[in-house]
Protein backbone atom coordinates (compact mmCIF):
# COMPACT_ATOMS: atom_id res chain seq x y z
CA UNK A 1 0.00 0.00 0.00
CA UNK A 2 2.85 2.28 0.89
CA UNK A 3 4.46 1.56 -2.45
CA UNK A 4 1.28 2.62 -4.29
CA UNK A 5 1.14 5.90 -2.40
CA UNK A 6 4.78 6.54 -3.18
CA UNK A 7 4.19 5.85 -6.83
CA UNK A 8 1.21 8.21 -6.96
CA UNK A 9 3.20 10.93 -5.20
CA UNK A 10 6.06 10.53 -7.66
CA UNK A 11 3.69 10.83 -10.62
CA UNK A 12 2.15 13.98 -9.14
CA UNK A 13 5.59 15.52 -8.63
CA UNK A 14 6.62 14.70 -12.17
CA UNK A 15 3.42 16.18 -13.62
CA UNK A 16 3.86 19.31 -11.53
CA UNK A 17 7.46 19.68 -12.72
CA UNK A 18 6.37 19.24 -16.31
CA UNK A 19 3.66 21.88 -15.85
CA UNK A 20 6.07 24.39 -14.33
CA UNK A 21 8.64 23.76 -17.04
CA UNK A 22 6.01 24.28 -19.69
CA UNK A 23 4.95 27.53 -18.09
CA UNK A 24 8.51 28.75 -17.92
CA UNK A 25 10.03 27.52 -21.16
CA UNK A 26 7.29 26.36 -23.36
CA UNK A 27 5.77 29.77 -24.10
CA UNK A 28 6.22 30.80 -27.71
CA UNK A 29 8.55 33.84 -28.16
CA UNK A 30 7.01 37.05 -29.53
CA UNK A 31 8.50 38.32 -32.80
CA UNK A 32 10.15 41.81 -32.48
CA UNK A 33 9.83 44.05 -35.53
CA UNK A 34 12.89 46.28 -36.34
CA UNK A 35 12.88 49.36 -38.69
CA UNK A 36 15.21 48.63 -41.61
CA UNK A 37 14.70 51.84 -43.60
CA UNK A 38 17.48 54.45 -43.18
CA UNK A 39 16.37 57.74 -41.67
CA UNK A 40 17.47 60.67 -43.81
CA UNK A 41 17.21 64.46 -43.83
CA UNK A 42 15.94 66.30 -46.89
CA UNK A 43 16.15 69.86 -48.14
CA UNK A 44 14.72 71.64 -51.17
CA UNK A 45 17.08 73.80 -53.29
CA UNK A 46 17.23 77.49 -52.41
CA UNK A 47 18.21 80.57 -54.41
CA UNK A 48 21.39 82.32 -53.36
CA UNK A 49 24.74 83.82 -54.30
CA UNK A 50 28.05 81.99 -54.38
CA UNK A 51 31.18 84.14 -54.43
CA UNK A 52 34.68 82.72 -54.59
CA UNK A 53 37.64 84.88 -53.61
CA UNK A 54 41.32 84.59 -54.37
CA UNK A 55 44.35 86.14 -52.71
CA UNK A 56 47.24 87.78 -54.53
CA UNK A 57 50.18 90.05 -53.85
CA UNK A 58 50.37 93.71 -54.88
CA UNK A 59 52.80 96.59 -54.46
CA UNK A 60 51.93 100.00 -53.00
CA UNK A 61 52.61 103.13 -55.02
CA UNK A 62 51.39 106.72 -54.76
CA UNK A 63 48.71 107.71 -57.24
CA UNK A 64 50.55 110.99 -57.78
CA UNK A 65 54.32 111.03 -58.15
CA UNK A 66 56.53 113.90 -59.34
CA UNK A 67 60.07 113.62 -60.67
CA UNK A 68 61.58 117.04 -59.96
CA UNK A 69 63.97 118.41 -62.61
CA UNK A 70 65.58 121.87 -62.74
CA UNK A 71 64.57 124.24 -65.53
CA UNK A 72 68.02 125.78 -65.84
CA UNK A 73 71.68 124.80 -65.67
CA UNK A 74 74.00 125.83 -62.90
CA UNK A 75 75.55 125.11 -59.53
CA UNK A 76 73.42 123.99 -56.58
CA UNK A 77 74.07 126.66 -53.95
CA UNK A 78 71.60 125.67 -51.24
CA UNK A 79 69.53 122.52 -50.51
CA UNK A 80 66.39 123.01 -48.42
CA UNK A 81 65.18 119.42 -47.96
CA UNK A 82 66.13 115.89 -46.95
CA UNK A 83 64.83 112.52 -48.08
CA UNK A 84 61.74 111.63 -46.06
CA UNK A 85 60.68 115.26 -45.53
CA UNK A 86 57.10 116.31 -46.14
CA UNK A 87 56.97 119.29 -48.52
CA UNK A 88 54.14 121.53 -49.66
CA UNK A 89 53.47 122.38 -53.29
CA UNK A 90 55.50 125.48 -54.18
CA UNK A 91 57.99 125.04 -51.33
CA UNK A 92 61.62 125.90 -52.34
CA UNK A 93 63.89 122.87 -52.65
CA UNK A 94 67.14 124.03 -54.29
CA UNK A 95 68.80 127.40 -55.04
CA UNK A 96 70.84 127.42 -58.27
CA UNK A 97 73.58 129.81 -59.37
CA UNK A 98 72.95 130.02 -63.10
CA UNK A 99 75.37 131.40 -65.71
CA UNK A 100 72.37 131.89 -67.96
CA UNK A 101 70.93 134.32 -65.43
CA UNK A 102 74.14 136.38 -65.51
CA UNK A 103 73.98 136.56 -69.29
CA UNK A 104 70.34 137.58 -69.22
CA UNK A 105 71.08 140.26 -66.63
CA UNK A 106 73.63 141.80 -68.97
CA UNK A 107 71.10 141.72 -71.80
CA UNK A 108 68.49 143.30 -69.56
CA UNK A 109 70.84 146.10 -68.51
CA UNK A 110 71.73 146.73 -72.14
CA UNK A 111 68.06 146.85 -73.11
CA UNK A 112 67.45 149.29 -70.27
CA UNK A 113 70.18 151.59 -71.56
CA UNK A 114 68.81 151.39 -75.11
CA UNK A 115 65.32 152.17 -73.83
CA UNK A 116 66.58 155.17 -71.85
CA UNK A 117 68.43 156.50 -74.91
CA UNK A 118 65.36 156.02 -77.12
CA UNK A 119 63.10 157.80 -74.62
CA UNK A 120 65.57 160.71 -74.32
CA UNK A 121 65.83 160.97 -78.09
CA UNK A 122 62.05 160.99 -78.36
CA UNK A 123 61.80 163.77 -75.78
CA UNK A 124 64.32 165.94 -77.67
CA UNK A 125 62.66 165.24 -80.99
CA UNK A 126 59.25 166.14 -79.58
CA UNK A 127 60.61 169.46 -78.28
CA UNK A 128 62.18 170.22 -81.66
CA UNK A 129 58.96 169.27 -83.40
CA UNK A 130 57.00 171.64 -81.19
CA UNK A 131 59.45 174.40 -82.17
CA UNK A 132 59.01 173.58 -85.86
CA UNK A 133 62.62 172.50 -86.26
CA UNK A 134 61.97 168.87 -87.26
CA UNK A 135 59.33 167.27 -89.40
CA UNK A 136 56.46 164.99 -88.50
CA UNK A 137 58.33 162.11 -90.08
CA UNK A 138 61.34 162.64 -87.79
CA UNK A 139 59.03 162.62 -84.75
CA UNK A 140 57.38 159.41 -85.86
CA UNK A 141 60.78 157.77 -86.34
CA UNK A 142 61.75 158.74 -82.80
CA UNK A 143 58.45 157.40 -81.49
CA UNK A 144 58.95 154.12 -83.35
CA UNK A 145 62.49 153.80 -81.98
CA UNK A 146 61.26 154.32 -78.42
CA UNK A 147 58.46 151.79 -78.89
CA UNK A 148 60.84 149.16 -80.29
CA UNK A 149 63.25 149.79 -77.44
CA UNK A 150 60.40 149.28 -74.95
CA UNK A 151 59.40 146.01 -76.60
CA UNK A 152 63.00 144.76 -76.52
CA UNK A 153 63.31 145.70 -72.86
CA UNK A 154 60.03 143.98 -71.95
CA UNK A 155 61.13 140.79 -73.72
CA UNK A 156 64.51 140.86 -71.99
CA UNK A 157 62.87 141.55 -68.63
CA UNK A 158 60.46 138.65 -69.12
CA UNK A 159 63.31 136.24 -69.92
CA UNK A 160 65.28 137.45 -66.93
CA UNK A 161 62.31 137.10 -64.55
CA UNK A 162 61.63 133.60 -65.80
CA UNK A 163 65.23 132.63 -65.28
CA UNK A 164 65.17 134.10 -61.77
CA UNK A 165 62.22 131.82 -61.05
CA UNK A 166 64.08 128.86 -62.51
CA UNK A 167 67.03 129.36 -60.17
CA UNK A 168 64.77 128.27 -57.31
CA UNK A 169 63.53 124.71 -57.75
CA UNK A 170 60.16 124.27 -56.01
CA UNK A 171 57.99 121.26 -55.15
CA UNK A 172 55.33 120.71 -57.86
CA UNK A 173 53.06 118.73 -55.49
CA UNK A 174 52.65 118.20 -51.76
CA UNK A 175 53.98 114.93 -50.43
CA UNK A 176 56.91 112.94 -49.07
CA UNK A 177 60.37 113.25 -50.65
CA UNK A 178 61.19 109.65 -51.54
CA UNK A 179 64.76 110.29 -52.65
CA UNK A 180 67.24 113.13 -52.75
CA UNK A 181 69.63 113.09 -55.72
CA UNK A 182 71.47 116.41 -55.32
CA UNK A 183 74.08 117.91 -52.99
CA UNK A 184 75.48 121.41 -52.55
CA UNK A 185 77.95 122.52 -55.25
CA UNK A 186 76.71 119.85 -57.68
CA UNK A 187 76.45 121.03 -61.26
CA UNK A 188 72.90 120.57 -62.48
CA UNK A 189 71.64 120.16 -65.99
CA UNK A 190 68.01 120.45 -66.99
CA UNK A 191 67.94 116.64 -67.17
CA UNK A 192 69.32 116.18 -63.64
CA UNK A 193 66.90 114.46 -61.25
CA UNK A 194 66.67 116.54 -58.07
CA UNK A 195 64.25 114.31 -56.15
CA UNK A 196 61.05 112.26 -56.33
CA UNK A 197 57.96 113.38 -54.41
CA UNK A 198 55.03 111.08 -53.71
CA UNK A 199 51.60 112.27 -52.63
CA UNK A 200 50.91 110.72 -49.22
CA UNK A 201 47.12 111.01 -49.22
CA UNK A 202 46.55 109.05 -52.43
CA UNK A 203 47.95 105.53 -52.66
CA UNK A 204 47.28 102.80 -55.18
CA UNK A 205 48.12 99.11 -55.37
CA UNK A 206 49.52 97.57 -58.54
CA UNK A 207 48.80 93.88 -59.10
CA UNK A 208 48.26 91.28 -61.80
CA UNK A 209 45.18 89.12 -62.45
CA UNK A 210 44.48 85.98 -64.44
CA UNK A 211 42.09 85.77 -67.36
CA UNK A 212 39.61 83.89 -65.16
CA UNK A 213 39.66 86.65 -62.55
CA UNK A 214 39.40 89.26 -65.30
CA UNK A 215 35.95 87.93 -66.18
CA UNK A 216 34.65 88.81 -62.70
CA UNK A 217 36.57 92.03 -62.05
CA UNK A 218 35.94 95.44 -63.57
CA UNK A 219 36.77 99.08 -62.97
CA UNK A 220 34.88 100.12 -59.85
CA UNK A 221 34.96 96.67 -58.23
CA UNK A 222 35.75 96.61 -54.50
CA UNK A 223 38.75 94.75 -53.16
CA UNK A 224 40.32 94.15 -49.75
CA UNK A 225 43.91 95.15 -49.04
CA UNK A 226 45.72 93.72 -46.00
CA UNK A 227 49.05 94.66 -44.45
CA UNK A 228 50.27 93.53 -41.01
CA UNK A 229 46.78 92.38 -40.04
CA UNK A 230 45.17 95.71 -40.96
CA UNK A 231 42.54 95.76 -43.69
CA UNK A 232 41.99 98.62 -46.13
CA UNK A 233 39.16 99.13 -48.61
CA UNK A 234 40.20 99.58 -52.22
CA UNK A 235 38.53 100.14 -55.56
CA UNK A 236 39.77 98.99 -58.96
CA UNK A 237 40.67 102.00 -61.11
CA UNK A 238 42.40 100.42 -64.08
CA UNK A 239 42.63 97.02 -65.81
CA UNK A 240 44.92 96.38 -68.75
CA UNK A 241 43.46 94.96 -71.94
CA UNK A 242 46.62 93.05 -72.89
CA UNK A 243 48.63 90.41 -71.05
CA UNK A 244 51.91 91.59 -69.57
CA UNK A 245 54.47 89.41 -71.36
CA UNK A 246 56.79 89.49 -68.34
CA UNK A 247 54.22 88.15 -65.85
CA UNK A 248 51.59 86.47 -68.03
CA UNK A 249 48.92 88.46 -66.17
CA UNK A 250 46.72 91.47 -66.84
CA UNK A 251 48.04 94.58 -65.07
CA UNK A 252 45.55 96.23 -62.73
CA UNK A 253 45.48 99.11 -60.28
CA UNK A 254 43.29 99.86 -57.28
CA UNK A 255 42.99 103.11 -55.33
CA UNK A 256 43.19 102.95 -51.52
CA UNK A 257 41.67 106.22 -50.18
CA UNK A 258 42.32 105.54 -46.49
CA UNK A 259 45.89 104.25 -46.58
CA UNK A 260 47.39 105.37 -43.29
CA UNK A 261 50.17 102.93 -42.43
CA UNK A 262 51.02 102.00 -46.02
CA UNK A 263 54.30 103.10 -47.56
CA UNK A 264 55.59 103.21 -51.10
CA UNK A 265 57.09 99.97 -52.37
CA UNK A 266 55.65 97.70 -49.67
CA UNK A 267 53.95 94.40 -50.50
CA UNK A 268 50.33 93.81 -49.51
CA UNK A 269 47.83 90.97 -49.78
CA UNK A 270 44.80 91.54 -51.98
CA UNK A 271 41.50 89.68 -51.84
CA UNK A 272 39.46 89.86 -55.06
CA UNK A 273 36.50 88.01 -56.56
CA UNK A 274 37.67 85.06 -58.65
CA UNK A 275 34.23 83.65 -59.60
CA UNK A 276 30.66 84.40 -58.67
CA UNK A 277 27.16 83.16 -59.41
CA UNK A 278 24.27 85.41 -58.37
CA UNK A 279 20.72 84.32 -57.58
CA UNK A 280 21.25 80.68 -58.58
CA UNK A 281 19.82 77.37 -57.35
CA UNK A 282 21.97 75.94 -54.57
CA UNK A 283 22.09 72.84 -52.37
CA UNK A 284 24.44 71.75 -49.57
CA UNK A 285 27.76 70.73 -51.06
CA UNK A 286 27.85 67.62 -48.80
CA UNK A 287 24.76 66.26 -50.55
CA UNK A 288 26.60 65.87 -53.85
CA UNK A 289 28.27 62.57 -54.80
CA UNK A 290 30.36 61.61 -57.82
CA UNK A 291 30.56 58.52 -59.97
CA UNK A 292 33.29 58.48 -62.61
CA UNK A 293 33.36 62.26 -62.49
CA UNK A 294 29.59 62.63 -62.91
CA UNK A 295 27.86 64.53 -60.10
CA UNK A 296 24.62 63.13 -58.65
CA UNK A 297 22.36 63.41 -55.64
CA UNK A 298 19.71 61.24 -54.01
CA UNK A 299 16.21 62.68 -53.77
CA UNK A 300 13.21 61.46 -51.82
CA UNK A 301 10.47 60.30 -54.15
CA UNK A 302 7.50 59.23 -52.00
CA UNK A 303 9.70 57.44 -49.50
CA UNK A 304 12.07 55.97 -52.06
CA UNK A 305 15.62 57.21 -52.75
CA UNK A 306 16.04 58.26 -56.38
CA UNK A 307 19.50 58.83 -57.88
CA UNK A 308 19.54 61.97 -60.06
CA UNK A 309 22.49 63.20 -62.10
CA UNK A 310 23.06 66.96 -61.94
CA UNK A 311 25.10 69.62 -63.69
CA UNK A 312 27.06 71.33 -60.95
CA UNK A 313 28.48 74.86 -61.05
CA UNK A 314 30.82 76.61 -58.66
CA UNK A 315 30.75 75.89 -54.96
CA UNK A 316 32.18 77.10 -51.68
CA UNK A 317 32.60 75.30 -48.38
CA UNK A 318 28.82 75.11 -47.81
CA UNK A 319 26.75 75.46 -50.97
CA UNK A 320 26.97 74.30 -54.60
CA UNK A 321 25.40 75.86 -57.67
CA UNK A 322 23.01 73.55 -59.54
CA UNK A 323 22.68 74.34 -63.24
CA UNK A 324 20.35 71.48 -64.17
CA UNK A 325 18.86 68.20 -62.94
CA UNK A 326 16.77 69.51 -60.05
CA UNK A 327 13.71 71.65 -59.55
CA UNK A 328 12.75 73.99 -56.74
CA UNK A 329 10.54 71.20 -55.32
CA UNK A 330 13.16 68.45 -55.37
CA UNK A 331 13.62 66.85 -51.94
CA UNK A 332 17.38 66.44 -51.88
CA UNK A 333 18.66 63.95 -49.31
CA UNK A 334 21.35 65.79 -47.37
CA UNK A 335 22.38 63.10 -44.85
CA UNK A 336 24.56 60.09 -45.61
CA UNK A 337 23.87 56.41 -45.00
CA UNK A 338 25.65 53.30 -46.27
CA UNK A 339 22.20 51.87 -47.00
CA UNK A 340 21.36 54.78 -49.29
CA UNK A 341 21.16 53.42 -52.83
CA UNK A 342 18.93 54.04 -55.79
CA UNK A 343 15.49 52.55 -55.12
CA UNK A 344 16.01 52.07 -51.38
CA UNK A 345 13.11 52.90 -49.10
CA UNK A 346 13.89 55.78 -46.77
CA UNK A 347 12.36 57.28 -43.66
CA UNK A 348 12.30 61.07 -43.50
CA UNK A 349 13.60 62.50 -40.24
CA UNK A 350 11.17 64.86 -38.51
CA UNK A 351 12.06 68.54 -38.79
CA UNK A 352 13.74 70.11 -35.77
CA UNK A 353 11.28 72.65 -34.43
CA UNK A 354 13.70 74.12 -31.87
Amino acid sequence: MKNVKKAIAAVVIILLAVFIAFRLFGKEEETVQYETRPTVSVETPVKGDIILYTDMIGSVEPQSKAMVLPKTRGEALEIYFQAGDYVEAGQPLVKIDSDILTSLKISLDSAQITLNDANNALARTRALFDSGVVSQQTLEQAQSGAKNAQLAYDASKNQYDLQVGYTTVTAPISGIVESRNVNENDHLEMSSLVCIISAVDQYQVNFGITEKTLQNLSVGSSIKVEKNGIEYDGQVTEIGSMVNTATGLYDAKAAVPEAKGLTTGTRVKLTVVMEQAADVMTIPVDAVNYNNGVAFVYCNNNGVAEKIEIEAGIYDSERMEIKSGLTEDSQVITSWSNELVNGAEVLIAPEDTN
